[in-house]
Parts: C-alpha cells; structure tokens; sequence
C-alpha cells in the first residue's frame, strides 16, 4: 500500500513538473513579445505603455521564477488573463484599432482550453475557458466601441512602427491561436490513444490467465459459444482437448507452490508452441487446460500427442532438481444436436479415462 502511495506521488510530482516546465515556457515567450512591445513603445513615445511593459517583464521574469514551487497555475492563469486584457484595450486605445491588438484576446481562448485540460491543476474546469470567453467578448465589444467613437491617445505613430506593428500582431494572434488549437487537438489525441491502450490493458487482463496467459475460463466460454453457433450454422466441425498435468500435486507438495507455478508456465509455453494460430488454449482451472481446436476429431488427436509427446521430452529443470512432467489429454469431437458442455464432459471423461489406464496418454474414445 506504501508503495502504491509513493509511486502516485511520485507520478503526480512528475506531472507537476512536466506542467510547470510548459507554463514556464508560455511565461517567458509572452515576456519576450511584451520586451518588444516595451522597445517599440519608448520608440514612439508612448511612456507610459513603455513603462507599463517594463513592470509586465519583470511581472512575468518573476512569475518564471517561481513556477516550479506552485502547484496552483490556476492563479497565474487569472493573472495571465487580466494582463494580457488590461495590455491589449489600453494599447488599443493608446494607438488605435488598426494595430491589432485585440487580436491577442482571441488567442486566449483557445489557449485557456488547452490549459484547463492538459494542466492538471487545472482539473479540466469549464470555468477556465468560458469565464475567458465572456472576458473576451465584453472587453472586445466594449473596445470596439470606444475606439468608433474615441480618437487614439497617440494617433501620430511612424508609419514604420505602425506597418511592423500591425503585423507583428497580426502574425502572433494567429499562430497563438493555431498552435494552442494543435497543441490542444494534439493532447486530446494523446489522452485517447493512452485511454484505448489503458481499455485493451484493462480487456487483456479480464481476458487472460495471468500466469499462463491462456484465455481464462470466462472469456473461453465465449470463444466456445461463438464456435459452436458457427458450427451449426456452417456446418464447420472443431474439437475440444482437455488436458490434466499428471501427479501436479506432487511438485506443489514437495518443492513448494513456486515450482508448480514453474511447471505451470513452461507447460503453457510447450501447448502454444504445438497448437496453431487458429487455436485457443484456456487454463481452465487448477493444472488443468481446455483446448479448442477449430478442426475434425482426427486432428485434434494428432495436435494432442504433439503436446503429450513435447512434454514427455521436454527437460524440466527446477532450481538444478530435474523434474520429470506428463500430462493426459482426453479429446472430444463436434457432431450434429451436440452441445458445448456435452463435449467438454466427454473430453473430460476420456481425460479421466486416461488417468485410470495409466496416465502420459490421449484418449479419444
């Protein structure tokens, strides 16, 4: 339990440092774009959004700084948020609609819904996204506004800065969009891939015996069902081997539950490297195996004494104590009005029929 315990923190503190190392990237790019806003605007004369974006780098250079020791962005985000707003309406009304940037506010979100759902901290909350949209919307239509009606604060930019301007925001607004729609559209893919490899996980171990990987029981009893309906339907014929490790007890008595376990595996091994792809083996209960061959009563026997006889001479070396291993088969055929537990009790008292005469045998009739 410990041990679970730790490795979740440990996967949780890995998550937060992956989350912040991104954050922390998104911090100093946005620092880097209001760096040169702050060079262009003591350019053009316009102090006071020069020095306004002085305080937002240094803003931004120490909220880098301390990324790594927060677990909450969801703060910064806000922070983030009501910057980048308070920055786009002021320059907007500064130096005019025409420059763009209001283009920003629109980035944001697709960026606030790429956040809510890939920042864990986040917790994928809609609020994010929709509390960032409403901001847009109102500041955006309220900035409209105002710039029909209000003259720029500095209307007589240089025609220089005002073209490399007007671009510059242009160009980040959209690529700001594109690349956290992609980076979100690119998670969301990810999230589905790990969720269908996680469902195949979870599939193949409702599935599979754990220690042979063999069908188990439940999922054998399926795979028969499937066959015998195609039989009757088709007129298809398959068999059923039932097989028994002779004397299993033994190993589990006198070298301990560790070396049945040994047997067990290595048996699995010999039964898949005898039967065909087409087949299907099943640990069906104990030192017990099922074994479902899609064809005639005839082949089944041969694929038997294949089994029977690899085990026979197979060397089964446990811990430097050679161990001496067989197994007894009984096979069963399908025919016409026969049911699927019908054919198992005949493989399976013609497996005990084995054991009576002897063991180390196939029995078919």
């Amino acid at each position: 339990m410990l041990e679970k315990i730790l490795y979740r923190t440990h996967q949780e503190d890995s998550q937060t440092n992956y989350d912040a190392i991104r954050y922390s990237t998104i911090l100093n790019a946005t620092a880097l774009v209001h760096f040169i806003f702050m060079v262009a605007f003591y350019i053009m004369g316009v102090g006071f959004m020069g020095i306004y974006n002085t305080a937002i780098v240094l803003l931004y250079y120490l909220l880098g700084r301390i990324i790594s020791n927060v677990r909450d962005f969801g703060k910064i985000y806000w922070i983030v948020l009501a910057e980048i707003t308070v920055h786009s309406c002021m320059a907007t009304l500064f130096v005019g609609w025409n420059f763009g940037f209001m283009f920003y506010l629109a980035g944001m979100i697709p960026a606030s819904f790429y956040l809510a759902f890939t920042i864990k901290s986040f917790k994928r909350k809609l609020s994010y996204p929709f509390v960032t949209a409403g901001v847009v919307f109102v500041c955006y239509m309220v900035i409209l506004t105002l710039a029909h009606y209000i003259e720029p604060f500095y209307p007589n930019c240089p025609a220089g800065f005002r073209v490399f301007l007007t671009y510059m925001n242009i160009i980040i607004g959209l690529v700001v969009t594109f690349l956290f729609s992609a980076l979100f559209a690119i998670d969301v893919n990810s999230m589905q891939l790990r969720m269908e490899s996680e469902q195949e996980r979870l599939e193949d171990e409702a599935s599979y015996d754990p220690l042979t990987h063999f069908l188990n029981r439940r999922s054998m009893d399926e795979r028969l069902n499937h066959t015998h309906r195609n039989a009757i339907i088709n007129d298809v014929p398959y068999s059923l081997i039932m097989a028994d490790i002779d004397h299993f007890k033994n190993f589990n008595d006198s070298y301990g539950h560790d070396c049945g376990d040994f047997v067990l595996q290595n048996i699995s091994k010999i039964i898949t490297a005898q039967i065909r792809s087409k087949d299907s083996a099943c640990r069906w209960g104990g030192e017990e195996f099922l074994i479902l061959v899609n064809d005639n009563q005839e082949i089944a026997v041969e694929v038997a004494n294949r089994i029977r006889s690899a085990i026979e001479s197979y060397e089964f070396n446990y811990e430097g104590k050679a161990l001496h291993v067989t197994i007894t088969l009984g096979v069963s055929g399908y025919y016409s009005s026969s049911k699927v537990k019908t054919l198992i009790e005949i493989a399976d008292k013609r497996l005990y029929k084995g054991k009576a005469n002897g063991r180390n045998q196939v029995v078919s009739s």
